[in-house]
């Protein structure tokens, strides 16, 4: 967000632990007084300056009006202020331009700064103070909000998330305006972390949410809803939705264009909850249209999310239809899947001779464990022309080709099949 101080945002990236920060330490103490590199792009009245230093880089913008020297081509020109000055060395076209830089600390202030018991002032924190304009007057500013004891780890926080005074100004507004009461110090840093401010919680009034807690607003922040989220769901004709459904949608991966696909795969008047449930089960606009187009009848959305949940998809559909087997139902289709009946499953059969095959003989010759492998061995073994249905009650006996095999090695040969049953039922 713009703001009319002389900075508004801050991608500093703070040290994750111990280590790190100690590694950030060794880093300062070899490489003092190296400079930094600076970008910087001009937008309206304000220019944004990309910062890198030893091992982190942040992003500040300021006003024009805080550098009237500043030169067309190569040059230098310096930014001064309580914590220190900055000298930037480079060049500058007017629109853009990139560099480096140096920062010289103002002693006293530190000296200031440590009287009040501030430890750790390193040379990237007093970098960050400088940036967001800490000086003394901002604790006299902190002090008559209500705020007159600022911790290290505060002071740590408000320079590196760039809590410059109009931020904060921004915060104690929205505090007064909203009755929020009681706020800290660490909570308005951790909102500010969190991306909550003021103008993403009048966003939310403006659209008609009247009453909103700042951890509801922190909630919906993090679950990435914005008013333009849930705007965007009124527009679509859910104007009674509520910020839970909304959360309740981003985690679950609905958007708009996502129902928008179901509308117009011939659903327009879908619920959210509908919707949801849709996208929980994996059904997209594409895979309606292509179940909608196979050839299945009567087809609803509850048809169409009980197939994706067994795994029929329109080529499975279609290569019944191909074979021959037209107008097949829903219900068919889920069961062959679940059965494990394919296509390819009948044309095995088909080549072995057994012509007219239907879904339901196929779906029970899988259930009992029959396949065209196991009729063909039949036939290697002696017996050809086994019936479908022999097969069936072979199987039932546990008479199969290698038990036929078996018994042939043990002397038991030019039995009938109804024979070598017999001698299974028997035990052997």
């Amino acid at each position: 967000m713009l703001i009319g101080g002389t900075s508004c945002s801050s991608y500093a990236q703070k040290p994750k632990d111990t280590k790190q920060s100690e590694r950030n330490e060794w880093l300062y103490s070899r490489q003092r007084g190296e400079p930094g590199t600076w970008k910087a792009y001009t937008y309206t009245d304000k220019i944004y300056f990309n910062f890198t230093g030893f091992d982190w880089n942040t992003g500040r913008t300021f006003d024009k009006s805080d550098f009237p020297n500043l030169p067309n081509g190569e040059g230098t020109f310096s930014l001064t202020r309580e914590s220190g000055t900055v000298t930037f060395t480079g060049s500058f076209d007017g629109t853009k331009g990139m560099g480096t830089y140096k920062f010289a600390g103002n002693d006293g202030f530190k000296t200031y700064l440590q009287g009040l018991g501030y430890k750790g002032l390193n040379e990237e924190l007093m970098l960050h103070i400088f940036f967001t304009d800490i000086n003394k007057a901002y604790f006299d500013y902190l002090k008559a909000n209500g705020y007159a004891t600022v911790s290290n780890t505060e002071l740590r926080d408000l320079a590196e998330q760039d809590m410059n005074r109009k931020e904060l100004q921004d915060y104690f507004d929205l505090f007064k305006r909203e009755n929020y009461t009681g706020v800290s110090l660490s909570r308005i840093i951790e909102l500010r972390e969190h991306g909550v401010d003021a103008d993403f919680i009048q966003s939310f009034r403006d659209a008609g949410f009247k009453s909103m807690s700042l951890e509801r607003a922190q909630e919906l922040r993090d679950h990435g809803v914005d008013v333009d989220y849930v705007n965007g769901f009124k527009k679509a004709g859910y104007g009674d939705i509520s910020l839970e459904k909304a959360q309740e949608l981003r985690d679950h991966g609905v958007d708009l264009d996502y129902i928008h696909e179901i509308k117009e795969a011939g659903f327009p008047d879908v619920s959210l909850d509908r919707v949801q449930e849709l996208r929980d089960h994996g059904v997209d606009g594409d895979y309606i249209k292509e179940i909608k187009n196979s050839g299945l009848k009567d087809v609803t959305l509850e048809h169409i999310q009980e197939l994706r949940d067994h795994g029929v998809d329109v080529d499975f559909v279609k290569s019944f239809s191909d074979m021959g087997f037209k107008n097949v139902s829903v219900d068919k289709a889920q069961e062959l899947r679940d059965h494990g009946v394919s296509t390819d499953f009948i044309k095995g059969f088909i080549k072995l001779g057994y012509k007219n095959i239907t879904l339901d003989e196929a779906r029970d010759l899988r259930d009992h464990g029959i396949d065209p492998d196991f009729v063909k061995e039949f036939a290697d073994e002696g017996f050809k022309d086994v019936t479908l249905e022999k097969a069936t009650e072979l199987r039932d006996h546990d008479v199969t080709p290698s038990f036929i095999k078996k018994m042939k090695q043990k002397g038991f040969n030019n039995l009938s099949l109804a024979d070598y049953m017999k001698l299974r039922d028997g035990g052997w």
